[in-house]
This record gives structure tokens, sequence and C-alpha cells, in this order.
């Protein structure tokens, strides 16, 4: 008899268990409310008294990404991006402009959407087409560009270590997803070019512009007017661009993203590129022959 009532409790439980996980799961995919985009939301905590970003600003967040049935993908406690226009009616974008600092928040969005516009990266293979994706966050806080390089400007052209840090940061705010190449260069093509195809020995014509990594140009070829023409792989440039216009066909726009030991390293270049200076060039390949 007593074995009878303890499998009877055992199996009560047990089914109170599922009970609860099922509920939750519910909960997480149904208690949200419909923003007028079409976005689903909710509110866990509201501070009425927080700041409301405005595209441009720089968020701090911390964030969770799960699957609609609470598996955990990802966790940042200490997320940084820079807020943009919506890229779509209800995205990932629409959701940050309706928090204030100190706000946490639930959005439920079609994962498709998500990964391939917002985070510019392909489904993963937890989602099938279709299936939404729930992101947790909390707003804590709001950096002007300013604050942000004055933080920076705290720990730049220190070492190799701080530069890679900088650099994650970087990737991150701009939404940079692309895997480098072994020597740590990012070859972001905008616009494929259709024309002949760069080879070591070619010379090529460039326009280009070249920024810090916090943004400041120290070079531009589009202001002089004046295309740079070199031989590729012929040491007449910095290495990290003999690496990105190899392969590169004519017509090409790309960002490229150098990192220092790619280009003027631990020395820098007279006062113009600090040491341990990651370099960000916008190019167009306009000629090879």
């Amino acid at each position: 008899m007593t074995k009878i009532k303890l499998k009877m409790k055992m199996s009560h439980y047990i089914l109170l268990l599922i009970s609860v996980m099922i509920s939750a799961c519910g909960s997480m995919n149904n208690s949200f409310k419909e923003h007028p985009s079409g976005l689903l939301y909710r509110f866990m905590e509201m501070n009425p008294s927080g700041l409301t970003p405005t595209t441009g600003d720089i968020l701090v967040l911390s964030f969770s990404v799960y699957t609609s049935g609470g598996r955990l993908l990802e966790s940042n406690d200490y997320y940084r991006l820079q807020l943009g226009t919506p890229l779509y009616k209800g995205d990932f974008f629409t959701g940050l402009g309706m928090i204030q600092v100190g706000d946490s928040a639930a959005f439920s969005l079609d994962a498709g959407s998500y990964y391939e516009k917002t985070r510019k990266r392909e489904l993963p293979a937890e989602f099938k087409a279709g299936d939404p994706v729930i992101i947790h966050l909390r707003l804590k806080d709001i950096l002007s560009q300013e604050e942000l390089e004055q933080e920076r400007l705290g720990i730049y052209h220190k070492d190799e270590t701080q530069e890679l840090l900088l650099l994650q940061d970087y990737l991150r705010i701009a939404n940079i997803t692309e895997t480098p190449g072994e020597s740590g260069v990012y070859r972001v093509i905008k616009v494929k070019g259709t024309g002949k195809m760069a080879q070591p020995g070619h010379s090529l014509k460039v326009h280009y512009t070249g920024t810090t990594i916090d943004g400041k140009v120290f070079d531009s070829s589009l202001q002089r007017n004046n295309p740079i023409s070199f031989v590729l792989g012929a040491g007449q440039v910095i290495p990290g661009w003999d690496e990105a216009f190899n392969g590169m066909e004519e017509g090409t726009v790309a960002k490229l993203i150098i990192p220092s030991k790619m280009a003027y390293g631990k020395d820098g270049y007279q006062n113009i590129i600090l040491p341990f200076s990651t370099l960000v060039f916008d190019v167009e390949l306009i000629e090879v022959k």
C-alpha cells in the first residue's frame, strides 16, 4: 500500500512539474502585447524617470536570447551597440526605441528577420523559417559619442591587448559579423565588382577614405580627388592592403578593417597614426591592369 501511495504521489508531482513547465513556456510566448508596428513586447520593470535613447546613441545593454521553448542561446551582461533607425517594421531597433534607462523588457521577433536583417548572419540551426526568437534585455546606460571617445582614450594605444578590446567593441557597435582572414584583416564587401580580378603584380587604382577606429579621418583620396595607384604585392602599401585587395574584382566597394600588426604596428606613423591603431578604410577598386 505504501509503495502504491508513493508512486501516486510521484506521478502527481511529475504531472504538476510538467504543467508548470508548459505554463512557463506559454507565458514566454503568449504574454506579449502588440505594438502598432507589429512588434510583440512586454515590460518586466519600468523606470519612468530614465533617459530615452535616440538614434545614434550608444546603448549599454545586458541581454539574453532564447528560443520560444526557453533554450538560452547567448547572453551578454555588457553589450554596446549604436541605436539605428528601424530596418523593417517592428524590428529590434523599434523595441530599443521604446525603452528607457533602467527598464527591462522582452521582445518576440521573427527569428529569420532578426538574424538575417538585423544581425546580418545566417539563421542558427536552432530555428526554422517562421520561428520566433525571444530577447530579454535591460537598458543599463546611454553613452554619447563624446563619452564613448573619452572612455576609449583612457585605454587607447597601450598595447595589442587593448587594441583587440577596442576592435571587438567596434565590431559589435558596427554590427560587423564577417570572419577575418588569418592575419586579422576584415574585408566587408558592400558592392561586389564584376571586372578583372586583382592578382599580385597587377597595377591597381583605388579611391579610399582612412579613419582610425574611433572614426577620425586621417587621409582621403576623395578629398584630394586623386585616387592612389600601386602594384599589388610589391610592398608599396601597408601589408593589410596587399592582403585585402588580392582577389578583389574591379568595381568592388568595401570596408577594410586592418589591425596595427598589418598596418603601422607598435610605432605608428609620425604624429598621424598612433601606436597600436586599428585602421578602417572605405575603398573602391576603380581599375585593375
